[in-house]
């Protein structure tokens, strides 16, 4: 009953949030679709891929490259323009991107690759945007109790995208001849889910916290009375209004008015390095190799047939979808985020440990060792192990982390640039993990192994954000004292209330 009260209240902020975050489902197809299409044999033919294992490693590294290199330019597009463009029609031009990557992609002729790579770039660019964009945007409007919950819910998204995109592929591959029709349909649905992008965005209000960045109070008022389920006159709406004058208020009196560079202040800078770091090490962990080239993953490990690699594939992304349902569900509002992102990337490591372990011990181009054996299928488990991992801490943690930690007039620049460091590293594993994987084999994952348990150890120093609002953060920074951030705030409270008073006994004389 208390969760369909809770519910019921905050309709408004949850309607954003799935509202959102639909743009992260053509994320997440994006950045699997690659990695699907590659493995046909139909899109081999079509581009003189088949016979060359160099050439098809090279090619489906730059398929994937490419995405991440528009995505690193793009997720710098929010902090250059939300001084004039809001959170909701970044979210309309990133969709126009990716209608035209997705377009071009479509249409691309064998056997060059040119539009695929332009299509690439053009979606990569609306992928940036909406990395940076929909985390921002969908804490700016939850509340903070229920903010991991909806912050995860992109997550949840990008997840079912890319579930999405390897199932489509599938069912090619089953029903469809080998014609490049096959692996043209998985790259059309791009277009449906990019209009659906455009369209979800003129359907929901725009951030309380950008409108009270930009001085218009009432709007901001208005908006978070609507996302709180509650009056403008409330106090608990008065109070978070208070909160974000205060914290507005206290930047522009510690540095003049300056903006971009209130990031390079010491304290400032300090939540800019965790931030980055998360990012790095959320890259690092192997998970993107696997979900990018899951057909020649699952080929290294014995699951040699296109159809057999797709399908394991497949399984892998609805093993994260579930396993991102439960963390929404019953982790996340349970644990600090410190502690499930430490214990993540502790047995994330010690999985991919045992993959190069028995890989190394019992290499699938032996005789007895392929597709069934006992070997086979422990390497099989020990990836569907490893993503569950994945997808309770690190998956839809860093996007919550990164997105909650920077104060209000500088958190689009430092969400550009953990979401430019994410792609970086995206752009570097994705196109170093193809020719690893052929190169040094069971090595790759010695390599992320070792990554995540450094990152194990970086998570128990992480500052804990569970349970704190977004004006909260700058006490926890220790970029304002508690004593001053709450006289600030009473102060606020205070000119509200009493302003209101006035004006009632105002009315009530005249």
């Amino acid at each position: 009953m208390a969760v369909l009260q809770t519910f019921k209240k905050h309709k408004g902020a949850f309607y954003v949030s799935a509202a959102v975050n639909v743009g992260s489902i053509l994320f997440g197809f994006d950045t699997g679709v690659a990695g699907a299409i590659v493995a046909l044999a139909s899109f081999k033919k079509d581009f003189h891929l088949a016979t060359d294992p160099a050439k098809l490693a090279y090619t489906s590294g730059n398929i994937v490259a490419l995405l991440n290199a528009g995505a690193f330019f793009g997720a710098i597009v929010p902090a250059l323009f939300s001084q004039w463009v809001g959170r909701r029609h970044l979210l309309a031009v990133a969709g126009c991107f990716f209608l035209l990557g997705g377009t071009l992609q479509t249409a691309a002729q064998a056997p060059s690759l040119a539009m695929i790579y332009a299509g690439r770039v053009l979606a990569g660019f609306g992928v940036g945007m909406i990395s940076n964009t929909a985390p921002v945007f969908v804490a700016e409007c939850a509340p903070k109790e229920l903010r991991g919950i909806m912050m995860s819910m992109f997550e949840m998204f990008l997840v079912s995208g890319g579930m999405l995109s390897y199932w489509t592929t599938y069912g090619c591959s089953v029903h469809l001849p080998a014609t490049s029709k096959q692996w043209r349909t998985p790259l059309s649905l791009q277009i449906i889910l990019a209009a659906l992008v455009v369209l979800s965005s003129f359907g929901i209000c725009e951030s309380p916290r950008w409108l009270a960045k930009k001085g218009r109070w009432d709007e901001a008022a208005s908006t978070l009375a609507h996302l709180r389920g509650a009056a403008v006159g409330d106090l608990e709406i008065i109070e978070e209004l208070a909160e974000m004058r205060a914290q507005l208020d206290e930047e522009v009196a510690q540095t003049n008015g300056r903006s971009i560079k209130e990031m390079f202040t010491p304290k400032n800078f300090q939540r800019l390095l965790w931030g980055l770091t998360v990012a790095l090490f959320a890259m690092w962990c192997g998970h993107n190799a696997i979900l990018y080239y899951g057909p020649s993953v699952f080929k290294q490990i014995g699951y040699t047939s296109q159809n057999a690699a797709l399908l394991a594939s497949g399984v892998f992304t609805c093993l994260k979808f579930v396993s991102t349902i439960i963390f929404i569900t019953g982790v996340v509002n349970i644990f600090k985020r410190k502690t499930m992102l430490a214990a993540g990337a502790f047995f994330m490591g010690a999985f991919l440990f045992a993959l190069g372990a028995i890989l190394k011990s019992f290499p699938p181009t032996k005789p007895g060792n392929g597709s069934g054996s006992s070997s086979a299928q422990a390497m099989m488990a020990l990836i569907y192990l490893f993503v569950v991992a994945y997808s309770v801490s690190w998956g839809p943690l860093q996007w919550v982390y990164m997105g909650e930690i920077f104060p209000m007039r500088l958190r689009d620049y430092g969400m550009a640039m953990c979401a430019m460091m994410t792609w970086l590293m995206n752009y570097v594993v994705s196109k170093i993990a193809p020719i690893a994987i052929l190169n040094i084999g069971w090595k790759t994952w010695m390599i992320f192994g070792t990554m995540n348990i450094v990152a194990a150890i970086f998570s128990v120093f992480l500052p804990e954000t569970k349970n704190l609002g977004l004006e909260e953060m700058d006490v926890l920074f220790g970029v304002v004292e508690q004593e001053v951030r709450t006289r600030d705030v009473e102060a606020n409270i205070s000119e509200k209330v009493n302003g209101g008073n006035a004006a009632v006994e105002k009315s009530l004389t005249s």
